[in-house]
């Protein structure tokens, strides 16, 4: 599988608030513990929107839900499957970034960061071990990122001509320098999304395939050296599904009664676009108003078309 790897990053591109073509809807957790995952993700990460619902809880931002808890499960996450790496939620700004690192480090909650160079990270795990990254993408930071396949890291070249590595400690100082003046929130701020979700997978050219082929992502880096690629939806929006077989390759799906995801939501920018994508689906069913397909490794994902003005058709294909 040959792909391109090398992108330009020119100031449109940097600088571009146009919607993407496709993003992220809710991403569904089976959590053991309801009481526990749910004072984490309000708590911990601050999501205080919270609908409850017979068997599941959404949490959200401004009205928007994120992340649909199912308590479910009633086992941790363990090693040895295909499924869900990480999921990330995305903040709006360098200064919401701040604030949440400032309260991570207020409260004690055990994390790690790093700076991608186009993006800055915290890492942690909910109760259950399920991997959650709180990021902020800082494409302007970039002119350029070329990745070979047979090379281990990318190179990253910075505004300023510098060669960056992409895997770098994190300059907490310089994050906490933008902090704005008060109190931390509690809350994240509007505007917070699911920007990527990141896949354990059994075989990493079928993963690949499926996301560039089926689902009509747009491919960024192969790297088969290092068992890792990832796709983007256009211009600047490299990043959104990443797959790995870092943990080992002919992995099984993770057993029901694990902690992981359920299943995430794919929402497209019109019916059209959606309808186009389930033409290309060998394997798709119709329910309760999107579609639902699974990827190579056994995942689901809920298609639906922005408003939620979707699966017209009855019946699966």
């Amino acid at each position: 599988m040959n792909i391109a790897t090398t992108s330009t990053l020119g100031a449109e591109a940097r600088t571009s608030s146009a919607p993407e073509a496709l993003s992220f809807g809710p991403v569904h957790l089976d959590v053991v513990d309801r009481d526990r995952s749910l004072a984490w993700w309000r708590e911990v990460v601050g999501l205080h929107d919270v609908t409850e619902h017979a068997d599941t809880l959404e949490l959200g931002v401004g009205g928007e839900p994120l992340i649909v808890l199912r308590p479910t499960a009633t086992s941790p996450v363990r090693r040895g499957y295909s499924g869900l790496y990480h999921l990330a939620i995305n903040l709006p700004d360098e200064p919401a970034f701040a604030q949440l690192l400032a309260r991570l480090m207020a409260t004690g909650a055990r994390h790690s960061t790093t700076d991608h160079v186009v993006a800055k990270s915290i890492y942690l795990a909910d109760p259950d071990g399920i991997g959650l990254e709180l990021t902020v993408e800082l494409v302007d930071r970039v002119k350029s990122i070329s990745w070979r396949e047979t090379e281990q890291h990318p190179e990253i070249i910075d505004v300023d001509g510098r060669r960056r590595e992409g895997l770098e400690p994190l300059d907490v100082e310089a994050v906490l320098a933008k902090l704005p003046a008060g109190e931390l929130p509690r809350s994240l701020p509007t505007g917070t999304r699911v920007g990527h979700v990141h896949l354990k997978v059994p075989e990493l050219a079928a993963a690949y395939a499926f996301y560039r082929d089926q689902l009509g992502l747009i491919p960024n880096n192969y790297v088969p050296v290092i068992g890792y690629g990832d796709l983007g939806t256009g211009d600047y929006r490299v990043h959104r599904v990443a797959v790995n077989t870092w943990t080992g390759v002919g992995l099984p799906p993770r057993p029901p009664q694990m902690a992981g995801m359920d299943q995430y939501t794919l929402r497209f920018e019109s019916p059209a676009r959606l309808d186009e994508t389930v033409g290309r689906l060998e394997h798709v069913e119709a329910r309760d108003g999107v579609y639902l397909a699974r990827d190579t490794a056994g995942n689901t994902i809920a298609l639906e078309a922005s408003g939620r003005d979707s699966a017209r058709g009855a019946d699966a294909r």
